[in-house]
């Protein structure tokens, strides 16, 4: 029964997770689509005795401010990163005019969605699956199942090049690691929203402005940088957390 119970919580997020798939591009529907997945959320936890968004790793604590805007650079850092590799290596290029003017709002708009589709996918693919999935499992067999899952949330990409499944899959890993070793969402949200965060900036910029970037980068850039992305994790966030103490050794993700 308690597996039925979880796996229907995770229909419920899946299914209103991708309602932003279906109010097409919309920005006031795209919102409350991730609005109401924040909310049902919130109501899945409650009905199975929990806290509420809390039990996903969205709880508070002093360092959350702090993980998520090192997380949200870092993932403008490593995205931006290979921007600027395309660009040297000629692979993007640039038509039309630059202004500021033009891209002030729609960025604010973009940086507020990406937060919320971001932070919403981390709920889902990370925190309900952490939560949920059986006790006994170790955090590297939680991790690697998590990112599969996250993998297969991306179903609208079912029919692209096996580099998007690798792509994916190392994305995956690089946002799993942090929650598996810290506990807490906060850091792992702001790296996918970084990152996520250009991306979009990236490919809406022809779409309201003069400015348009013409990007013939392939899958491979953006595996290489987020391999890179990856092992940055793994080096650093270990030690960033027996340094402030967010994961004490003795503990394991709370379930």
């Amino acid at each position: 029964m308690m597996i039925l119970k979880n796996i229907l919580g995770f229909l419920i997020l899946f299914a209103v997770y991708h309602t932003s798939e279906l109010v097409g591009s919309n920005p006031i529907l795209l919102f409350a689509s991730f609005i109401l997945f924040f909310i049902t959320a919130h109501i899945v936890a409650k009905v199975r005795g929990e806290k509420g968004l809390s039990t996903f790793g969205l709880h508070k604590h002093k360092l959350a401010s702090m993980n998520l805007w090192t997380g949200y650079l870092l993932g403008v850092l490593f995205y931006s990163g290979s921007f600027f590799v395309s660009v040297w290596t000629e692979k993007i290029e640039f038509e039309g005019t630059f202004s500021l003017q033009q891209i002030i709002l729609p960025l604010v708009g973009i940086i507020l969605l990406t937060f919320l589709s971001s932070a919403s996918e981390d709920i889902l693919t990370r925190g309900y699956v952490f939560k949920y999935l059986p006790k006994k499992w170790s955090l590297p067999t939680l991790v690697v199942v998590s990112s599969i899952i996250y993998v297969l949330n991306h179903i609208s990409r079912i029919g692209d090049s096996y580099t998007q499944w690798i792509m994916l899959f190392l994305m995956g890993l690089t946002y799993a690691i942090p929650f598996a070793i810290t506990k807490s969402l906060w850091f792992t949200i702001g790296c996918h929203w970084g990152w996520n965060t250009v991306s979009l900036f990236k490919s809406q910029i022809g779409n309201f402005s003069d400015f348009k970037v013409v990007d013939h980068t392939t899958d491979w850039t953006y595996i290489v940088t987020m391999f890179l992305f990856l092992l940055f994790v793994m080096g650093t966030v270990p030690h960033r957390a027996k340094a402030t103490g967010d994961c004490p050794h003795n503990e394991t993700i709370p379930r």
